[in-house]
């Protein structure tokens, strides 16, 4: 019998997680599904822990490969999927008992390709839930328009989509270590005809480590790939039909990794970056409605007129504790 969702949980190096991200997988009250788990060279016990789990439930199929990061792990999970739908969770998440249920029930009464459901945020001392989706129902144009304006907005795991969707391949570069989702989900919603959102309850618990890729302090590999993704998504964005409807959107879609490499204060190519922020910000006023522009504002037009106006404003931020690299 076919299962209903497919869901690939991609793991490396967590062991402290992976038995409480896959207790909530196997207890969904949807029973027919498959847990594809893929094992990315973990050094750590992850390994051990997936086999123990894969013994005592025929559900699971644990794959263990070298490793090549999370994109190449997915791939692997999706080369074996046989569900109708697939569901993406990271290994170090956890999911609400009737989370595929619900889901699937909304991806079958919508007809929909693609179906986005609430999350919150757990740190370490306390939890939050970002703003959700505004609407029920979106068109490719009018999703990728909400992402680019949004923030929390990107991710694979907060959607259950059509397994079609993945029936050509979903590019991303092995070097891009940091918006690989941004830019394989814009590429997946453009394919989607019906994308929906599930707004009854939190579904989906995204956890926060200090050592996941995200959380890392920055690294010229994270930095290249921070200001190298809104390109790739851009020109994926101009070779479709609607490019035009986009011009605004990659805009935003720069000025928020820009944001991050300010913050961050990575000072290669920070005059540059800044020139094209300051542009943005009185092109589109809008921008300042993003978390942190209205405080770093001045920041931003110092810096894209003088490198050295910029470095000393930046040291006095950081003196302040008003940006902590």
């Amino acid at each position: 019998m076919q299962p209903s969702v497919s869901v690939i949980v991609p793991v490396y190096n967590i062991e402290q997680y992976i038995g409480k991200c896959l207790d909530s997988i196997i207890g969904q009250t949807l029973k027919e599904i498959e847990i594809i788990v893929v094992d990315d060279g973990s050094t750590d016990d992850s390994s051990r822990i997936i086999d123990r789990y894969a013994r005592t439930d025929s559900r699971i199929v644990a794959i263990h490969k070298t490793n090549g990061g999370v994109v190449s792990a997915r791939n692997c999970g999706i080369a074996q999927a046989t569900g109708l739908y697939i569901l993406f969770v990271d290994g170090d998440d956890h999911l609400a008992p009737d989370t595929c249920d619900l889901l699937l029930k909304k991806a079958q009464a919508t007809c929909a390709d693609m179906v986005i459901m609430r999350f919150d945020i757990e740190y370490p001392q306390h939890k939050e839930e970002p703003r959700f989706w505004s609407q029920d129902e979106y068109d490719p144009v009018t999703a990728i328009h909400t992402m680019a304006h949004e923030e929390f907005r990107w991710s694979l795991w907060s959607r259950l989509m059509r397994k079609e969707l993945f029936d050509r391949p979903v590019d991303c570069p092995p070097q891009l270590i940091f918006g690989e989702d941004a830019y394989q989900i814009t590429q997946l919603t453009y394919r989607a005809q019906k994308i929906v959102t599930l707004r009854d309850k939190i579904l989906y618990h995204y956890t926060v480590r200090d050592s996941s890729v995200s959380q890392h302090a920055m690294t010229r590999q994270k930095a290249e790939s921070i200001e190298s993704y809104p390109q790739f998504i851009e020109r994926f964005l101009q070779q479709t039909p609607d490019s035009e409807m986009f011009r605004e959107d990659i805009v935003y879609i720069k000025f928020q990794a820009y944001l991050i490499l300010l913050l961050k204060n990575w000072e290669t190519g920070m005059k540059a970056r800044c020139r094209f922020m300051s542009h943005s910000l009185k092109k589109y006023p809008r921008l300042k409605e993003i978390s942190e522009v209205k405080r770093f504002t001045k920041l931003i037009h110092l810096y894209s007129f003088s490198s050295i106006l910029g470095k000393l404003y930046m040291k006095y931020y950081i003196r302040k504790g008003k940006i902590r690299i």
